[in-house]
């Protein structure tokens, strides 16, 4: 049985491979300004080791004035200088790490779950997930944001004696590891520098006793190591590059609440109950509680996804909706086990969206993007147990397998043949023809 899982595997990461690399340069249809500034800056460094602000390599993108973090921006100079300036190499990094995330997802429900089948199944569904294939397929950050986050944690938990394991040399070797990807999620995407630590410090308490086990020394090599990959960023960095992402992305919010909380003190003529009840602490607590709802909001995940088109199709959210009724009996399951598993992945999912609550757009696919894993994993858990529980096994497998087909096609035809011209606008599709065109055309003209 286990030569058959192996070649499931195989087949998965080819197919994986296949959905992020077919019409990798041609669809979507336009590179999207971010992937132009992730393109160019990874030119100009090859070119000149400097950044288009003659800065000599940043550790940073300071693009738009928005400060993006620089590893997807290092990532796209090798496919930079083998393809040039194409949209295929802007995009090449984010769908080899998209794919290599698949296998790594599959490691990690391994390691929790200690299930072949369990994990295979979770892979097919990240390698079909559209919320993955949108964003593996575009030179987004945040999808290097997640495939670090992932690896980073499947290094941590095979670190770890579980079940009564060993303390090995290896099991070393991949604790260190794990803090070099830890390190590198502070240069991957913003949401990673707030996930990460929470999520990091809340697997350490549900593994308090594996912890434990790991010598003091390995510890704070650990420690040592995360802080002296995060530390250059704060040496060499602008005050921008710090705290630039993050006061453009929540001001605005705050604001709002602000003047929401002032508004209802004046109705109530200034009174000390209203100031009390309408204080702008409250409104703001308030209005960060509605964002991060509504990053689980079932119409956002299932129906119609954020308002921004490129992250997803139109009239479709993140998921498909076939997944619906697995994810609601995958959080029954979760919310009646407790094991460490279990406790894992539904942080996993309730930390997810705290990157997002602040930010002045909710619900937002980039920014609450980790997110996915934890979806797709607990939908997984209810395929599964679903098919261990009932007896016509055959029936289930051809009624979920037919039920996948049929939405995975229709999503591959609305991607592949309505997508790219119905949305076209929002890749700024023709632009890059204008200056072809204005570059036959400008001997022509004084």
């Amino acid at each position: 049985m286990k030569k058959y899982y192996k070649i499931f595997v195989l087949i998965i990461i080819f197919f994986a491979l296949f959905l992020r690399f077919y019409k990798l340069g041609i669809i979507p249809s336009g590179l999207d300004w971010d992937e132009i500034s992730n393109s160019y800056n990874a030119y100009s460094i090859l070119k000149t080791g400097r950044d288009e602000y003659n800065k000599l390599l940043p550790l940073y993108n300071r693009s738009f004035d928005d400060y993006k973090p620089p590893l997807y921006m290092y990532l796209e100079i090798p496919s930079v200088a083998y393809f040039g300036l194409t949209p295929f190499a802007a995009r090449l990094p984010s769908a080899l790490v998209g794919t290599i995330t698949t296998i790594f997802i599959y490691l990690l429900v391994k390691r929790l779950f200690k299930k072949e089948n369990f994990a295979i199944v979770a892979m097919l569904m990240a390698a079909i997930s559209p919320w993955q294939l949108q964003f593996s397929r575009v030179g987004f950050e945040a999808n290097v944001g997640l495939f670090t986050t992932v690896v980073s944690f499947t290094l941590l938990l095979y670190s770890l004696t579980l079940d009564n394991e060993i303390l090995s040399t290896k099991k070393k070797i991949l604790f260190i590891a794990s803090a070099i990807f830890f390190g590198l999620t502070f240069y991957t995407y913003h949401a990673e520098r707030i996930f990460i630590p929470l999520l990091f410090i809340t697997t350490s308490i549900i593994y308090k006793k594996e912890f434990l086990k790991i010598p003091k020394k390995y510890l704070i090599i650990f420690i040592v190591l995360v802080i002296a990959i995060i530390a250059p960023f704060f040496v060499f960095s602008p005050n921008q590059a710090i705290s630039q992402r993050f006061q453009e992305t929540s001001t605005k919010s705050q604001m709002n609440d602000i003047n929401t909380s002032i508004k209802f003190i004046e109705e109530d003529n200034t009174s000390l109950p209203a100031k009390i009840i309408h204080n702008r602490r409250i409104i703001i607590l308030q209005g960060y509680l509605q964002h991060y709802m509504a990053n689980l909001d079932i119409n956002y995940l299932f129906i119609k996804g954020d308002d921004n088109m490129r992250h997803h199709l139109d009239n479709m959210g993140m998921l498909y909706l076939i997944e619906l009724p697995f994810l609601l009996y995958g959080l029954f399951i979760v919310i009646k086990e407790k094991s460490k598993p279990i406790l894992f992945i539904l942080s996993w999912l309730l930390l997810s969206p705290i990157a997002a609550a602040p930010t002045d757009v909710a619900p937002h696919a980039i920014r609450s993007y980790t997110l996915v894993v934890a979806l797709e994993i607990i939908i997984t858990l209810a395929i599964v147990d679903i098919y261990n529980k009932i007896k016509w096994k055959r029936t289930y497998l051809i009624v979920i397998v037919c039920g996948f087909y049929l939405t995975f096609f229709t999503y591959l035809e609305n991607y592949y043949t309505h997508y790219s011209y119905d949305h076209s606008t929002w890749w700024q599709f023709g632009y890059l023809d204008a200056v072809a065109k204005t570059q036959e055309l400008k001997n022509q003209y004084n």
